[in-house]
Order: structure tokens, then C-alpha cells, then sequence
């Protein structure tokens, strides 16, 4: 009956056994420095010893302090990280499934009580979900920023991952930049369409340039945003469609909420014309999450 989820699939040149993605999911069970553990590594060798064909990993930070989303979640920013990795994609490879490690940055989604730090963001606007007000990026630190999610991209091929992800979705750092709703910059990071594409297509630069043309690059994108001015389907199209030029291997299809995780109540494949919409306008695969718990 489902003949089409079963077969293989490439993303650029890595070949999937199926088509049956996991998906992200905070699951907070890494060590309080973003260190692997051994619960971490025994909840993903479930899923893929069920026999998903690519496991996207929960949100990994990029740098400590503002950069932490969550008490306990993954890293991937020290030389010590590597190895701590390496660890969770053996276990995962051990089931013949694909790892991609998403890298994420929360920008003003961050709290001061687990961080330590006051948010930053592109611009210093609160998050419409409360919290600390965040503070504006300067032009030196957008660029260090970059460099930053390069290095991370690095460590998770050096951990032996299969590809990576890049979260641009759901109110996070990258998004923070390309959303006219939540970036109010003048200069080279703000303003026009590409000026709020910079900050993602220089990640994507520089992880081709350090990491190499066939290392699998998914991002997250959002093909709505529930916000006054934010990110519509027109704008999305035209996001990923520039994702795609730029070097991207995949596209993740979300949409962005004030409560952004939607009950569990909601209809199966809530989301899927959104997956559909940017699926006609990219010739590389579409990724759709849409509350999918049954073929």
C-alpha cells in the first residue's frame, strides 16, 4: 500500500534506505554541557533500529551562554564535542539509518535563567512568547556569528555525521534575520530580501567552503509565520528557491506560531499543502512535518 515510502531516496549524493524521516524534537536528555549520554543515545537507536531511513537530531548549540535553548540539550562548538558525537552516530549507524545533526541558535528565544546571558538577536525586539528583551547583534558580531554555525558544521563531519541541518525556522537566530517581522536592521543584515538572506547564505558559503560541496545541507524553513509583516507563502517560495541556488540539499517545510509546537489533537498533515507549495518551486527534496503519525 505504501509502495512510494518504502523506496530509496538521494539527498545530493547520499542515498537513504526510505523515505521515512524522524524529525526534530527537543528531547533534553543530553548532559547539562550539551554532552551525548547514554538515555540520549538509547532514545535515537530506537527510532532507527524501527527502521526510519535519516534521523534529524533535536536543536544543537552552535556556542555556550546566549547560545544555549535549552538546560540540557546537544553541542557541537568544542574539539570535545567530536568524539561525544561520534558516539551517538555510531549507535544510529549501527541501524543502517542516516544522522543529520541540526545546528540552531535561539537569538532572542533564549532565557537569561537557563543562559546566564541576555538574549541577543538581530535587532532588539522581545519574543511575541515573552521573556528577556534581547540585544541587537553589531555588525562585528553577525560575522563571528557565521563564522560560529561554519566551525559547528565542521564538527558534525568530523563526527562522522551524514549531513546537518540548519534551523531557520520557528522564531530561532536564522529566522530572526529573515523574517521582515522580527528584522529591523539598516545595514548589511537587514532591509531588503537579500540583506535578510546574508546571514543564512554566508553559513551556507562557508560551510561549502569548509566542509565541501557534497556534505548533505538541510535547512528548516518556515512557510508561514503567524505574525503581523512576518514571512508568508510568496516570501517562503522565494526563500527556498535561493536556499536551493545557494548550495542547500534539502528543505524542512514547518511554520511558525506563538506556540509553535501545535497540539497533538491537530489533524494529521495540518501542514502538508505548505510542504507542497515549496515542493513545486525546488527540484531538490522536500521534507513535511505535519503532526504525521500513520502512513
Amino acid at each position: 500500500m505504501y509502495e512510494l515510502l518504502g523506496q530509496p531516496l538521494s539527498i545530493g549524493q547520499l542515498p537513504l534506505p526510505n523515505r521515512l524521516v524522524m524529525s526534530p524534537m527537543g528531547i533534553n536528555l543530553g548532559a547539562p554541557d550539551g554532552g551525548v549520554t547514554d538515555d540520549l543515545i538509547a532514545f535515537y537507536e530506537a527510532r532507527a533500529r524501527g527502521g526510519v531511513g535519516l534521523i534529524i537530531t533535536e536543536v544543537t548549540r552552535v556556542e555556550g551562554g546566549a547560545g544555549i535553548s535549552d538546560p540540557c540539550q546537544l553541542a557541537a562548538y568544542r574539539p570535545s564535542d567530536i568524539p561525544n558525537l561520534q558516539r551517538l552516530v555510531d549507535a544510529v549507524h549501527r541501524w543502517d539509518t542516516r544522522l543529520f545533526i541540526q545546528l540552531q541558535h535561539p537569538g532572542r528565544a533564549a532565557s537569561a535563567w537557563v543562559t546566564g546571558s541576555q538574549p541577543v538577536a538581530p535587532s532588539a525586539l522581545p519574543s511575541p512568547l515573552g521573556g528577556d528583551m534581547p540585544r541587537a547583534l553589531s555588525l562585528d558580531e553577525c560575522r563571528a556569528m557565521v563564522d560560529r554555525f561554519v566551525k559547528a558544521a565542521q564538527i558534525t563531519q568530523m563526527a562522522g555525521a551524514d549531513g546537518l541541518e540548519l534551523h531557520a525556522a520557528h522564531g530561532y537566530l536564522i529566522n530572526q534575520f529573515l523574517s521582515p517581522a522580527m528584522n529591523l536592521r539598516d545595514d548589511d543584515y537587514g532591509g531588503s530580501f537579500e540583506n535578510r538572506m546574508r546571514f543564512v547564505l554566508e553559513i551556507i558559503q562557508g560551510i561549502r567552503q569548509i566542509c565541501g560541496s557534497n556534505y548533505p545541507l538541510s535547512v528548516r524553513i518556515n512557510a508561514e509565520e503567524m505574525l503581523p509583516g512576518g514571512i508568508d507563502r510568496k516570501e517562503a517560495a522565494r526563500i527556498a528557491r535561493a536556499l536551493e541556488e545557494a548550495g542547500a540539499s534539502l528543505i524542512n517545510v514547518s511554520c511558525y506560531t506563538e506556540a509553535c509546537l501545535e497540539p497533538g489533537t491537530y489533524p494529521q498533515g495540518w501542514k502538508k499543502d505548505m510542504a507542497r507549495g515549496i515542493k513545486e518551486v525546488l527540484t531538490i527534496p522536500v521534507l513535511s512535518v505535519s503532526n504525521i503519525k500513520e502512513p
